[in-house]
């Protein structure tokens, strides 16, 4: 991941282009009280109510990091972003100038934000304590299950298939298990590939290591893909 030093710094996104912005929510420890104190009252509410310390934290470090973002794209004070969500329950700036979309999973958050059009983004630790034939007969084509029991690495290829698809469900802001089962995602040779179209859709794997696997969707053509590491980013007074 390319870093960059300041907010200052972030360039205007531009035509073609999607931004992949990740944090790793270990190396964020110093920042949370500052994120936090970026956060709305529902934000917060939310965040509280989770028991787990490690999932407040993601969520802190999730929509604080949003807020930071968006107010870079957008040259508003992070505190004065505002969102409402489309009938789909997908968010979405009230000034709908910037797409974006986010994901976490295990200790990183990845955010997506395209200056125009609809994008998705999902992101899944690769993790073994997972039933994925029993998920993937009931939200796989049966190619695609066909594919998962001749793979070299059932379980890599079953988070690769799980991320293509839910990136494309949260880019069309549909209920992720209310169309994953709808979504049929090409195979090539028994694998998913680096790019691909599925629909109106274009799709790409989004390189994230080899514990993890992220796509990336968006319904207009994805020219550049610059991958930026927010941990090193300096936004704070």
């Amino acid at each position: 991941m390319e870093k960059i030093r300041s907010v200052d710094n972030i360039l205007a996104l531009q035509s073609g282009e999607v931004a992949i912005w990740g944090a790793n929510v270990l190396e964020m420890m110093e920042q949370i009280d500052a994120l936090e104190r970026l956060l709305s009252s529902e934000e917060l509410m939310k965040a509280e109510r989770l028991k787990d310390e490690q999932a407040r934290r993601m969520s802190v470090v999730a929509r604080g990091g949003l807020r930071v973002l968006l107010g870079a794209y957008t040259k508003l004070n992070p505190n004065q972003v505002t969102f409402e969500q489309q009938v789909g329950g997908k968010p979405m700036l009230k000034s709908d100038e910037i797409s974006f979309n986010l994901a976490h999973s295990g200790d990183w958050v990845v955010w997506a934000f395209a200056a125009s059009g609809e994008v998705g983004v999902d992101l899944e630790y690769i993790r073994s304590n997972v039933s994925y034939s029993r998920v993937a007969r009931r939200y796989f084509q049966p190619y695609e299950q066909k594919a998962l029991a001749e793979a070299g690495d059932a379980l890599r290829l079953f988070f690769d298939i799980w991320a293509a698809k839910e990136a494309l469900v949260k880019a069309s802001g549909k209920g992720v298990f209310a169309a994953m089962d709808k979504v049929e995602l090409p195979l090539v040779e028994g694998l998913v590939p680096d790019e691909t179209v599925v629909g109106n859709w274009f799709l790409r794997r989004v390189e994230a290591g080899s514990m993890y696997a992220c796509s990336l969707a968006s319904n207009q053509p994805v020219l550049e893909q610059p991958c930026y590491d927010f941990g090193g980013l300096q936004w704070g007074d």
